[in-house]
């Protein structure tokens, strides 16, 4: 008799577990939230923002959102909304002059995107994004293995408006794929210690419509943010730094 009861209440238990695994990590987004409650959500005290505008809803996919806002002082925001455990959460803000990647699977590269907004007197006609790699040196399986240099760009159009946002070039894609195959094979290495090997980094740079290129500075205040491992502030780089011209371009 205890049986018979046991295997149809261990049947609806399991039932209801998966349903409710199901409604937690598969189910389909709901209704993305509107522009009141995104302000609401941005304007937490804890977060010290205060916004005046939501710009733009751009849906990155079907769980990834990009919102660039601007607040009551004047500062241009990127902000990333995220489908997760059954509700739309913000995974990540920051206000200031600084382009954002958000690497939405860290092992797909073609789910990359990098993100900008800028104050429109900043006077902008195009970004500059690099993809680089400097020299390195390392030693698998007991074979020493030189690197040569990489450097990939990539020019997007920023007089149109203040914000946008671009997925990494599809050769950059490949690029990265390689690599970090290569990472790996190298990691595994018991000289990978002594010998580390380069790892590749992006870069930015900012031209304005008369020409100068330099860092985009108004306003002048402190840039600020939070965000999780999914997300890399990426390097404004010098004229300097810059080593190889007019090559690698993903224009």
């Amino acid at each position: 008799m205890r049986k018979n009861v046991l295997v149809p209440l261990l049947f609806i238990l399991i039932l209801l577990a998966v349903g409710i695994l199901y409604w937690y990590y598969l189910a389909p987004p709901a209704t993305f939230p509107d522009q009141e409650k995104l302000e609401a959500i941005l304007s937490n005290p804890y977060n010290r923002v205060e916004v005046a505008e939501i710009q733009d809803m751009i849906f990155l996919d079907d769980k990834h959102v990009y919102i660039p806002f601007i607040t009551q002082d004047e500062g241009h925001g990127i902000s990333l909304w995220e489908w997760k455990k059954h509700e739309w959460q913000l995974s990540g803000f920051s206000i200031g002059n600084m382009p954002k990647v958000w690497k939405i699977d860290s092992e797909d590269p073609s789910s990359h995107y990098i993100m900008w907004n800028f104050h429109p007197e900043n006077n902008l006609d195009y970004l500059t994004f690099f993809l680089i790699k400097e020299r390195g040196f390392s030693v698998t399986e007991g074979k020493q293995h030189y690197e040569p240099g990489i450097q990939m760009d990539y020019r997007a159009e920023a007089r149109e408006k203040s914000y946008g946002y671009t997925s990494i070039p599809s050769d950059w894609q490949k690029y990265i794929e390689v690599d970090n195959k290569l990472l790996a094979a190298m990691n595994d290495s018991l000289f990978a210690d002594f010998f580390p090997p380069a790892q590749y980094y992006f870069g930015w740079q900012s031209t304005s419509i008369d020409g100068t290129i330099e860092y985009p500075s108004y306003p002048d205040n402190n840039g600020f943010g939070s965000g999780g491992q999914s997300t890399d502030t990426i390097r404004f780089l010098n004229e300097n730094e810059i080593y190889l011209n007019e090559t690698g371009s993903s224009e």
